[in-house]
């Protein structure tokens, strides 16, 4: 998503801290090959980032270290921005259960005897033996790239993290994710045909392997058919099949503060018009009617491309037929928080009535996003029901929610995405990758604000790891009370108390229970009795999710049969 017309541009402060130096030079990327290793040497490149070092023509040094021990390191002359080294870790130094992996570099000492600088940021992952790992893809926007976090702090890595260590086959991820990337951009390439993907290089991906080491620099495109199109071909290539794909998308083709935000996209003025042309693929004008907006929108690209069903099928199609996870959408911004933000509409490109019509629609900022969040997951469920119905090899994709709140939104009292655009872990990168490869350097710099931070990421994982078909589809155990199912009417009368309860196998539960309530409006409660009632303030779709948890701690999750409406 794009959040630099939403905060008014980079405050002062944030360009003050702009080349925080301990950060560089900065790993950019590490890829392991194997990973886990089931026999033979790991394979090991490491891509390297500091342009004031090529600048100067400096030599930097690197290491790879697991605790203590020091296993691959040398010296790299940075003759481009962006260098690259590659290594070999032999099996009997590979560790037999996973272990915390860090990369770091720093600039070389020199012969005259000027002292080597300090490392910069480190670049952690994990290292293990194994032979059958988890192998999970990651397609979409800024949400799926994880704008703002570190490698290891994603949620589709500690999804796959989480997979590996509970099936005990370890895990490996690929991510082709890119910030601001549109669900489908129709003539990009001419008419849908991702193959020639294939074809195309992106500046953000220095290496060419189809993942986005510079995925924090928001680009419309690849879209995320083109970047399923490089997962299948990186996996063909690598002769590997894949066991997840973690996707989601479509929120950068309605253009996220223009179109959503405050409606003067052309195409966006209605939310649920909207969501239905872009998330769902149904309906659209013969010409893209923002195609010539003077602003940047992924509405240019993305108006009436393909929907989220043609790309969960997609996704099924990959070498492996992996199982799909489609991230539910979180509250980025709701009606809780306070103060919204919003500085100005004055943007390159917003003048005359389309500036009067972006201040005047700003007290409804809110309001709009959180239909959007409600409209997407419903989207996002309806489009994997239907992908579900149409396979011919079982139910293969759930859409799963994170159990995001409305008080986990900007500037809220428990909110769980950054607030500002300068204190997550990625704003190093974006210092000084923004201004190089940005068409919009300013919006790209405070990009990460709105984004779900470390907390939020991490509880996205684990509210995919409760989802029952997560657990089913990778076999583990029930953590909770089996056959648990919600109870609730048929439909939900704006203004009237509804009543929802729990039962397990048909019976009440028995007593020790803490119930945990997700409404699907964005509230939630707490309570010890299996029963609860609410009242909606406006109509849905809305789908309620229960969690008990037990008195070991154990946690089921369901969710209501079916959505509810208010007719």
């Amino acid at each position: 998503m794009l959040w630099g017309q939403l905060l008014g541009g980079l405050p002062a402060a944030a360009q003050a801290m702009a080349l925080p130096g301990s950060a560089f030079p900065l790993v950019l990327d590490v890829d392991l090959t194997p990973n886990p290793v089931c026999s033979g040497p790991v394979h090991g490149r490491v891509e390297v980032y500091d342009p004031a070092a090529a600048k100067a023509g400096a030599t930097v040094e690197w290491r790879v270290r697991a605790g203590d021990e020091q296993l691959a390191g040398g010296r790299l002359d940075m003759n481009s921005r962006v260098g690259t080294a590659e290594f070999s870790i032999p099996f009997d130094r590979v560790p037999a259960s996973e272990t915390a992996l860090q990369v770091d570099a720093r600039i070389a000492g020199t012969p005259d005897g000027r002292t080597p600088g300090r490392y910069g940021k480190v670049w952690r992952d994990t290292l293990r033996r194994g032979c059958h790992p988890v192998r999970v893809a990651s397609v979409g926007d800024s949400v799926v790239w994880g704008q703002g976090l570190d490698h290891d702090q994603k949620f589709p890595y500690l999804t796959g993290q989480l997979l590996g260590r509970a099936t005990g086959r370890g895990f490996q991820l690929n991510d082709y994710a890119i910030s601001g990337a549109v669900l489908d951009a129709p003539d990009l390439p001419a008419g849908n045909k991702d193959a020639d993907c294939l074809r195309t290089t992106e500046k953000q991906d220095p290496d060419g392997d189809g993942e986005m080491e510079f995925g924090e620099v928001t680009q419309q495109t690849p879209d995320v058919f083109c970047q399923l199109e490089k997962a299948g071909a990186q996996a063909r290539s690598g002769g590997y099949g894949l066991d997840l794909v973690v996707i989601n998308g479509c929120i950068n083709d309605l253009d996220p503060f223009f179109g959503i935000g405050v409606g003067i996209t052309p195409g966006s003025e209605s939310v649920p018009e909207a969501v239905k042309r872009e998330c769902s693929g149904i309906g659209a004008a013969a010409e893209n009617p923002a195609k010539d907006v003077p602003y940047f929108s992924g509405a240019k690209v993305g108006y009436g491309g393909r929907g989220m069903q043609a790309a969960i099928e997609k996704a099924h199609s990959l070498p492996g037929r992996p199982k799909v996870i489609v991230a539910d959408f979180y509250y980025a911004l709701s009606r809780s928080s306070s103060p919204i933000p919003v500085k100005t509409c004055s943007v390159p490109g917003v003048a005359g009535a389309r500036l009067a019509s972006c201040k005047a629609a700003l007290g409804r900022v809110a309001e709009r996003y959180e239909q959007y969040t409600q409209l997407a997951n419903a989207a996002y469920h309806q489009a994997a029901a239907a992908a579900n119905k149409a396979s011919a090899d079982g139910p293969y994709a759930v859409a799963a929610d994170g159990l995001f709140t409305v008080d986990n939104a900007l500037l809220t009292r428990d909110s769980k995405v950054w607030n500002t655009p300068v204190t997550d872990p990625a704003f190093p990168l974006r210092t000084r990758a923004c201004p190089e490869l940005s068409a919009t350097p300013l919006q790209c710099l405070s990009a990460a604000v709105g984004h779900p931070d470390i907390e939020g990421a991490r509880q996205y994982a684990d509210a995919f790891l409760l989802n029952p078909r997560v657990r089913e589809w990778f076999r583990l155990p029930a953590q909770g009370p089996r056959a648990v199912q919600l109870s609730l009417p048929a439909h939900a009368p704006v203004g009237t108390e509804v009543r929802m309860s729990a039962t397990v196998h048909g019976n009440p539960p028995t007593a020790g229970y803490r119930y945990h309530w997700y409404f699907g409006d964005g509230t939630q409660q707490e309570t010890g009795e299996p029963t609860v009632t609410h009242t909606y303030d406006h109509p849905g779709p809305w789908l309620p999710r229960l969690v008990m948890t037990g008195r070991n701690g154990g946690k089921s999750l369901v969710e209501a049969a079916r959505a509810l409406t208010a007719d």
